[in-house]
């Protein structure tokens, strides 16, 4: 049945903020997935972490708390049924950049060993921040994935080809864009 349909009945069948509110609930569900392949805290980078993160709790030092993971959102604020245009946004706890990327505790970008393939299914390294392996990607990835889907979304049901970007702000702080 798919196949006999035009593009027009299709999009009539499923709108544009349909189709944009399901790849960002898909988003927010693969990224606590990614966090979890990639063992990002309250998933345990090592199997020891557990019990180091509740002896650095109780005796005052910073621990992991699992806010990260918690602090994933996002909002459709456009979908446009006419020129196929899409904003979207994603949110997280700004720190979770950084546990992205694999720095922190004195480990820096350039150290640590980013060179291998990013796989969704499979952890990327495992975790020997001395040696440079704390690489932990899932969210940026993740957010690079689903523009993919929607420029191919537009492209196929739309005719239309746009280049769909990440642009990272800050919280409350506005960003004007003029297209030129």
């Amino acid at each position: 049945m798919a196949d006999q349909l035009s593009k027009s009945e299709w999009k009539s069948l499923y709108p544009l903020r349909y189709i944009a509110n399901l790849f960002k609930e898909q988003t927010l569900s693969q990224l606590e997935i990614n966090m979890m392949t990639q063992r990002v805290f309250p998933y345990a980078p090592y199997s020891a972490y557990p019990e180091v993160n509740e002896y650095r709790r109780q005796h005052g030092g910073w621990y992991s708390k699992g806010e990260g993971i918690k602090s994933f959102e996002g909002t459709v604020y456009e979908a446009n049924e006419k020129t196929g245009m899409v904003t979207m946004g994603f949110r997280f706890n700004d720190y979770m950049q950084y546990v992205d990327i694999g720095v922190g505790a004195g480990r820096h970008a350039e150290d640590v060993e980013r060179g291998k393939n990013v796989r969704y299914k499979s952890r990327y390294t495992l975790w020997a921040p001395s040696k440079g392996a704390s690489h932990r990607p899932g969210i940026r990835p993740e957010i690079n994935h689903t523009l993919t889907r929607l420029e191919n979304y537009v492209q196929r049901f739309y005719d239309a080809k746009l280049d769909f970007q990440v642009l990272e702000t800050f919280e409350g702080q506005p960003m004007n864009l003029s297209i030129v």
